[in-house]
């Protein structure tokens, strides 16, 4: 990673950090560029940041920043910001960056979440059942076309997009009304867990019917679900450019599924 660096007289302290622009002491990230703390962003339910280092981005142009908390004597965990392409990416010359600001990173400890990290926790972890119209809690319904679908934690864009197409008249043709799952097992290859044709079959035969949208029980609220972890791998089979976009976005799954598997 070539990253010029200011030599602004900036000297980072081992600890008590703080934010330049407000009070925060978590969720701050070291700009590389020109040694500013400053606080992440903040999420959708009011938690993290105040979004100052992404505003110091904007004023400045100094991209890359590394999440203090998660910098350790094993750099290559260290969670690094590039604002510019919106997502975490690895910095080959960490320690030498780090130095730059006199920081020693071999007595560090991590105390916070990865960006990867935290997302997969909330997504694993959020309670994603109760569902509301105006603020009001309202109630589950089930039978045919109500079979809901796990979150695994990395399926939640591909699980949505499954649920649109297979409300429509041409998948629930083509993989229920026309096609029966022991049919798509007779004309499978080898490996039936990566054609797409069977799992989504297997996913329609699943989905559809509504044997298994039935209210859940006590403590089990993943009775009446399926999950799309291998219907995932058979999209992804089908197209290998799919496989880089099946968990960057709905639309992008969306999009994968469409192409790959409408009649």
């Amino acid at each position: 990673m070539s990253l010029p660096q200011i030599d602004n007289g900036v000297v980072i302290p081992p600890s008590r950090w703080k934010c330049a622009r407000c009070d925060k002491k978590d969720k701050l990230r070291l700009n590389l560029t020109d040694g500013m703390i400053l606080c992440g962003q903040k999420n959708w339910d009011g938690t993290g940041g105040n979004n100052h280092a992404i505003e110091h981005y904007k004023e400045t142009s100094c991209p890359p920043a590394v999440k203090l908390g998660t910098i350790t004597a094993d750099l290559e965990a260290a969670d690094v910001f590039s604002y510019p392409e919106d997502d975490s990416v690895v910095d080959p010359l960490l320690a030498l960056h780090l130095a730059f600001f006199g920081i020693d990173f071999s007595p560090l400890q991590k105390t916070e979440m990865t960006t990867a990290e935290r997302e997969l926790d909330q997504n694993t972890n959020h309670d994603w059942n109760p569902i509301q119209v105006s603020g009001q809690d309202v109630e589950p319904i089930f039978g045919p076309g109500y079979t809901g679908l796990v979150n695994l934690g990395n399926n939640c864009y591909m699980a949505a997009p499954m649920q649109v197409v297979f409300s429509t008249r041409s998948f629930n043709s083509r993989y229920y009304i026309n096609q029966s799952s022991k049919m798509a097992f007779e004309m499978a290859p080898a490996d039936p867990t990566a054609d797409l044709n069977t799992q989504l079959t297997k996913l329609a035969h699943g989905m559809l019917p509504g044997k298994q949208s039935v209210p859940a029980l006590e403590n089990d609220d993943k009775a009446n679900a399926r999950t799309t972890l291998v219907a995932r791998k058979g999209v992804g089979k089908a197209n290998s450019a799919i496989k880089q976009i099946l968990q960057m976005n709905t639309n992008g799954s969306l999009a994968s599924a469409i192409f790959t598997g409408c009649p």
